[in-house]
C-alpha cells in the first residue's frame, strides 16, 4: 500500500537538475529500499553497468549493499557515505518529514575514490574504472551535505508527503485548529469518534512522537511565531495554555535551547 504521495513530475525536475549540476548518478529508493522509476533514472556507471548486467552474483551483492547501507542510513538519520562491495563511493541521503517519519532515500554514487588503489581482476575491468568519474571521498561528502538540504526542500515543499490516514489527518487538523486551548486525550479521540487508547496507540506509528509532545511541538513552533511578532512572553504563555511565564519559558527552552526573550527581541 503507497505510505506516501510523489509528485513525479516535480521530483523528476529536480532530479535531472541535480544530475546536470553534479554530474553524477543520482536516484531515490522509497521505504521498500526500491530503487523508483518514477523518473528518469541516470544510468550507472560504467562499471557497474556491464557486471550488473553481465553477472548475476555481482547483481546479488549490489542489491545486498543497497539494502545494508540503506537501513544504516535510516537508522542513523544522517548522510551516509561509504565504500560498496566493488570498491566505488556511494551515498545515501534519508529523508524525514516534519513528523520524522522516514520517506525514502536520496541514492548518489559509483564514482572511484580518487586516493584509493584499485586491484584490477582483468584488462575489461580495468578499462571501466578507468571511465568511472573519481572523487575524492571529502567531495563526495560534500555532496551529501548539499543534498541533504535539497532533501529538506523536497518535503518542506511536499514534493514526497507521507500520507497519513483519514484519522491522522482529521487529529492534526483539530490540534492545530485547537492549539490555544486545553488539547486533551480524550479530546482528541471524542473529535474523530474513536477511544483513547486507540490515539495513544496508534497517535506514534502515524505522527513518530506521542500526542503529548506533539502537542507540545506544534505549541512551541505557534509560541515562536507570537514572540516574533511582538507579542509578550506573560500573554503569550497565558493564550497557549501554561501554567504561568516560567512554565512556558522552561519549555520553550528546552524544545530551542534559548529562553523566548531572545525571540521576542529580534
Amino acid at each position: 500500500m503507497l505510505k506516501y504521495v510523489l509528485h513525479t513530475e516535480k521530483m523528476n525536475e529536480v532530479m535531472n537538475l541535480l544530475f546536470r549540476v553534479l554530474n553524477i548518478r543520482i536516484t531515490f529508493f522509497d521505504l521498500q529500499e526500491s530503487e523508483l522509476d518514477y523518473f528518469d533514472i541516470k544510468q550507472m556507471s560504467p562499471f557497474c553497468h556491464y557486471y550488473r548486467t553481465t553477472n548475476p552474483d555481482f547483481e546479488r551483492e549490489c542489491i545486498e549493499c543497497d539494502r545494508k547501507h540503506l537501513l544504516t542510513a535510516k537508522r542513523t538519520c544522517k548522510v551516509h557515505v561509504y565504500h560498496c562491495h566493488s570498491g566505488l563511493l556511494e551515498g545515501i541521503v534519508p529523508l524525514y518529514d516534519k513528523h520524522k517519519i522516514y520517506s525514502g532515500a536520496i541514492v548518489f554514487g559509483q564514482v572511484r575514490d580518487k586516493d584509493r588503489e584499485y586491484q584490477y581482476n582483468s584488462t575489461k575491468e580495468k578499462e571501466l574504472l578507468r571511465k568511472t568519474r573519481s572523487f575524492s571521498m571529502q567531495k563526495v561528502r560534500d555532496i551529501g551535505e548539499l543534498l541533504k538540504h535539497i532533501g529538506e526542500y523536497i518535503i518542506e515543499n511536499e514534493i514526497i508527503k507521507y500520507k497519513n490516514k483519514p484519522w491522522a489527518e482529521r487529529v492534526e487538523g483539530y490540534i492545530n485548529d485547537h492549539l490555544k486551548e486545553k488539547l486533551t486525550l480524550e479530546r482528541v479521540a471524542k473529535h474523530i469518534e474513536r477511544s483513547p487508547s486507540f490515539v495513544s496507540k496508534n497517535f506514534p506509528k502515524e505522527f513518530g512522537v506521542s500526542l503529548k509532545n506533539y502537542i507540545l511541538k506544534q505549541k512551541m513552533k505557534l509560541a515562536k511565531d507570537m514572540l516574533e511578532s511582538g507579542q509578550p512572553v506573560k500573554s503569550t504563555a497565558f493564550e497557549l495554555g501554561f501554567y504561568d511565564e516560567f512554565h512556558f519559558s522552561k519549555k520553550f527552552k528546552d524544545h530551542y535551547g534559548k529562553p523566548p526573550i531572545d525571540y521576542k527581541l529580534i
